[in-house]
Order: structure tokens, then C-alpha cells, then sequence
């Protein structure tokens, strides 16, 4: 689910994959693809039935470093692709993250040929697609069976650009359910009840304050204590009214069909309230606000709770704490059954194919091959045997230090793998964040912010994130104090003409609907 590239980062910390592949409607056999209009084919056929196609080499650009192992998982990747005939090989480049979006968008303003990239709303998508600089999807995806359903409708039809399928929406979940990962060990030690509410995890932080020494109650990496807002709130995991819109500090009221600040979004105000309390009392750090380090030092064994996120990522970051003597962890998402979080089934990342590329088609033959498991899983997770093993149907065990970074090419919700030593309760809320029934969908979803006719205001708005909304949601300002400040700060520069442009794109989503 924005920043995130959100996502970047997890992407970087976590083994992700995304990634759209085709058998071009052979149904996963290793027959022959469909015709591609790109991909020609030699004279002399193999079988009666088959004619060998000519292999055209795809050209990619990804962001970030090259995986370890890559060569010897593309060279097998590229040798499946020629025993199943599809007509194509992948030549894979991977450049810089400090300098990826400005590489791709000089090289697409000079033509350079390519025929498949990343690009995300944080990235230069919105752009793109207004230059024409990438071309819709819709009539391809449809013709190829396995793409299609390798992907949810409901993902599908959220992440469309002006009702257009610009890129290929990849994602393992759809939607987030946040909760604690915390110290079962202590837990048991203190003989306290499996935990279920936030006011069963706030009982546990303050008997850790009151009973160890060396061991402290809560730790989050200040950046992130925006989510904060979320899981200190018993509103955490339903359907609640204050809706985010991803403009940070700025939401939908689902009562009065309105946007408002974070000052007025009353949802939050409980979090905020102990937020404050917690920081007072020694729950939170007083250094919360520099915090860096939070997955280093939990693993270290120095807390004993942090952040959770049902992403398949999130909980992995922090197994290492189990080398610690006697530590054991479980997670703990506060959650009722009868209320369905509102989810936007909207992704960050996308697969994407640059008008100048002359071979669309046999792009998309390629992201319907990944769409079968054993392809999937081939360029995913490495050359099974020597990268991994299975494990179940659904999990794997890594044997290598090969990682793909899915979320480029072939993240799909239906062949996503987890690793085998996943925390069962990860894996439980992983599960459920991957299936569609479990949420709501948002009023909201289809809206992207555009600040163009804004783009003065808001970027004198966006400042205050840092300065007042993530102290706010820290602790380190007082709850009454720090709305206050962010509702005069944000309306002083022009911020209620960003609401109203909020408010007038949403209105034109929702009655589109």
C-alpha cells in the first residue's frame, strides 16, 4: 500500500516481486504462444504443429542493484522462454536509485527504444501518461488469460489512470492491516492473556516499563510515526469515518461527504491522545523524533513491541531477535470481523511498456509466461533446487542469496510465495490482506491527487508534515497544541484552496462511480 514507495523502502528491505508474463493463451502449457505482432518467426518448423519463433530481446530498466546470482537466474529465465517458444528473451538493466527517474524520463524524451520499465505515481507516471510517453493496456490485457487472473478485478479497476489500464498494477496485497509485533516471551513471563485490543498492548508496555531494566516498552523510526495515528487508535482495522485520501494530513469525512485536516479528522484524536500520554510517560522514546535504528535495536533486543504491517514484509524485518536467548515474538492486529476496513485496492508500483517500443505485444506475452507459477516462480525466487525449495504449495525456503525485487515485474497476489519461517501469526494477516473480501472499498478509491493547480500552496503545505503533523503524531506535541498549530500553519499558506482542490477531484471521482 505510498509511500509509499512505500514502499521503496520495503522493497529494499524485504524480498518483493512483481512482474506480468505471458503464455500469449496457452493456458500454461509449453506450447506455442499466441502470434505476437512483434515477434517474428523463422521458416523452418520444429514440429508439424509448431514453427520455432524468432527470439527478440526485450530491453528493461528497474531501479536498484543488481541482485546477487542474477545472471545465472536470468540466463535460465531466458532458456524457459526459448523452450517454450515464446519469442523472446529479457535483457534486464538496473540503474541507481538516486538518479532512476531521471534516467528513465531523459532517456524516454530522447526515444531511446526500450519496451519495459517501472514507473508509480511517486515516480513520473502522471506525467507520462499525460505526454502519451506510455501506452494503455486494456485490449491486451483482456486477450491474455493467465495476466488477467493472476490479478484481482477489484485491483484491476483500481488502478486505472482516466479509466485506461496505463500499467500493469503490481501488489501481493490489497490493502493493509496494521497491529504490534511484540515479545511473546515477556508476555508469558508477566502471565498475562493473549493480547487482542490496543488497551491489552498498553497494559503490556507499561508493566515492561515497570518490570525490566534493561528491556524498554515501545520502539518506531520517527519518519514512520505517522502510522502512529492508526494503530494506537481502537478505531484501527475497521471501516472508520475519517478516511485517508494519500494526501498526507488530509482526509474524507464518509459522514458529510468532506475533507478536512488532520485537525479536524476526529477518527484520530484518540491515538493522538495517547500518543501524548505515552510520550510523558516513558512508553515512546524521548528521542523518538531522531529514532533511526528501530529494527536494528528491537532485533538487538531491546524493546519489546514495535509497529506491525500485514504486508509481507513488515514482519519479516524483525526474526532476527530470535537469536537472542529465550526471546520468542507474535503479532498482535487489533481487528473485529464485522467491520471491513476501507481499502483503495490501489497500488504503488507498475509495469509499464514506453510508446516507443516496437514490441508491445510480445511484452505482454512475456508478462502473461510470468503469470504462470512455475515462471513466476522461476525469475522470483531463482533456480529452484540451488535459489530455493518449496515449501507447501504456498511457501518457500531460501537457499541462496538471490532476491528479485518482485515489485518491478512480478509481484501477483494468487502466486506470491512466503518464506518458511515467517511468524505464523504474519502469515495468518498476511493471508488475509491478499484476499479481496477482506476489506471495504473505499469511497475514495481512484483518486490520485493532482496539485497542479495548486502546486503553490501545496508546496508550502507539505513542510508542515515534518514540522507539526509528525511531532503530533509522535507525542513530543501536546495533542490540543499541535492541531492547533497545524490548522494555522496549513490555512495561513493557502491551505484551504489544497482542500478544496481535494475536495473537487474526489467529488469527480465518486461521481464517476
Amino acid at each position: 500500500m505510498k509511500r509509499k514507495f512505500l514502499s521503496t523502502t520495503l522493497a529494499a528491505t524485504l524480498s518483493l516481486s512483481m512482474l506480468l508474463a505471458g503464455c500469449g493463451g496457452n493456458n500454461g502449457n509449453n506450447g506455442a504462444a499466441s502470434d505476437a505482432t512483434n515477434a517474428p518467426q523463422t521458416a523452418e518448423p520444429t514440429t508439424a504443429a509448431e514453427t520455432p519463433k524468432e527470439v527478440v530481446a526485450l530491453k528493461a530498466f528497474f531501479p536498484g542493484d543488481k541482485p546477487t546470482g542474477f545472471d545465472d537466474v536470468l540466463k535460465a529465465v531466458n532458456e524457459k522462454l526459448k523452450a517454450d517458444n515464446v519469442g523472446a528473451s529479457l535483457n534486464i538493466n538496473f540503474l541507481p536509485w538516486s538518479d532512476y527517474g531521471n534516467s528513465v524520463s531523459v532517456k524516454m524524451s530522447a526515444g531511446e527504444e526500450f519496451d519495459m520499465y517501472l514507473d508509480a505515481p511517486w515516480l513520473s507516471m502522471s506525467q507520462m501518461i499525460a505526454s502519451g510517453s506510455i501506452i494503455p493496456l486494456d485490449d491486451m490485457v483482456a486477450a491474455r488469460k493467465e495476466l488477467k487472473e493472476s490479478i484481482p478485478d477489484q485491483m484491476w479497476e483500481a488502478n486505472r489512470f482516466g479509466g485506461k489500464i496505463m500499467g500493469i498494477p503490481l501488489g501481493t496485497t490489497q490493502g493493509t492491516l496494521y497491529g504490534f509485533v511484540i515479545r511473546k516471551d515477556l508476555r508469558e513471563k508477566y502471565g498475562m492473556p493473549e493480547l487482542k485490543t490496543v488497551a491489552d498492548v498498553e497494559k503490556f508496555l507499561y508493566t515492561v516499563k515497570e518490570k525490566e531494566s534493561d528491556i524498554k516498552p515501545f520502539i518506531i523510526d520517527g519518519r514512520r510515526a505517522d502510522k502512529l495515528s492508526i494503530v494506537f487508535s481502537d478505531t484501527a482495522n475497521t471501516a472508520q469515518n475519517d478516511i485517508e485520501t494519500s494526501v498526507p494530513m488530509f482526509y474524507y469525512s464518509n459522514s458529510d461527504k468532506k475533507v478536512v485536516g488532520a485537525w479536524d479528522a476526529a477518527t484520530f484524536d484518540q491515538a493522538f491522545d495517547r500518543s501524548t500520554k505515552y510520550y510523558k510517560d516513558g512508553i515512546l522514546s524521548k528521542n523518538i523524533a531522531q529514532e533511526q535504528n528501530a529494527v536494528t535495536l528491537f532485533n538487538q533486543g531491546k524493546y519489546a513491541a514495535t509497529l506491525y504491517a500485514s504486508d509481507g514484509v513488515e514482519g519479516l524485518k524483525y526474526m532476527d531477535v530470535l537469536k537472542n536467548a529465550g526471546a520468542e515474538l507474535e503479532v498482535v492486529v487489533p481487528y473485529d470481523e464485522a467491520s471491513k476496513p476501507y481499502s483503495t485496492f490501489q497500488q504503488w508500483n507498475f509495469f509499464c511498456i514506453p510508446k516507443a517500443s516496437k514490441n508491445a505485444e510480445l511484452v505482454m506475452d512475456v508478462a502473461n509466461w510470468l503469470s504462470i507459477k512455475e515462471n513466476h516462480d522461476l525469475l522470483e525466487y531463482g533456480v529452484e533446487g540451488k535459489d530455493w525449495e518449496a515449501s507447501g504449495d504456498l511457501g518457500f525456503k531460501q537457499l541462496s542469496e538471490y532476491s528479485f525485487p518482485g515489485f518491478v515485474m512480478t509481484w501477483r497476489p494468487t502466486l506470491v510465495r512466503t518464506p518458511d519461517n515467517m511468524l505464523p501469526g504474519d502469515q495468518e494477516w498476511f493471508e488475509k490482506s491478499r484476499d479481496a473480501e477482506t476489506f471495504t472499498l473505499s469511497p475514495v478509491s481512484g483518486f490520485s491527487f493532482n496539485a497542479e493547480a495548486v502546486k503553490t500552496e501545496y508546496a508550502k503545505v507539505t513542510p508542515f508534515f515534518d514540522s507539526i503533523y509528525l511531532p503530533l503524531s509522535q507525542g513530543v506535541v501536546s495533542v490540543d497544541k499541535g492541531k492547533t498549530m497545524l490548522k494555522d500553519k496549513i490555512l495561513g499558506v493557502g491551505g484551504q484552496k489544497v482542500i478544496d482542490e481535494i475536495q473537487k477531484q474526489i467529488d469527480a471521482v465518486t461521481s464517476a462511480q
